[in-house]
């Protein structure tokens, strides 16, 4: 048994494709419905190991970076860039004061 057909049938396994549907699918084609989200983001420090993967639909994984993912790693450089000029402004206010 080849590698694409053992991660089809995994794929299968989580239930998100019916069985009756699946029968009718390549093993590609079965796969060609997921992408891998990542449980860390990559743009907060996650990697592409695959304990850091998760399988999901296509629709549903696009879904939840445009609902989710993007609107939270934009507020997460929002933050870092306010804290970032809040420390500056405090050094600058150390380096007056000696």
């Amino acid at each position: 048994m080849n590698l694409t057909d053992r991660l089809a049938a995994e794929l299968l396994r989580r239930g998100d494709v019916p069985y009756e549907h699946a029968k009718l699918m390549t093993a590609a084609q079965m796969i060609s419905l997921y992408e891998c989200h990542h449980n860390i983001r990559r743009a907060e420090g996650g990697n592409d190991h695959f304990t850091n993967l998760e399988h999901m639909l296509r629709s549903a994984h696009r879904e939840r970076t445009r609902k989710i993912d993007v609107p939270a790693i934009a507020k997460n450089k929002r933050v870092r860039t306010r804290h970032l000029a809040h420390l500056e402004r405090m050094r600058a206010k150390e380096t007056k004061g000696t």
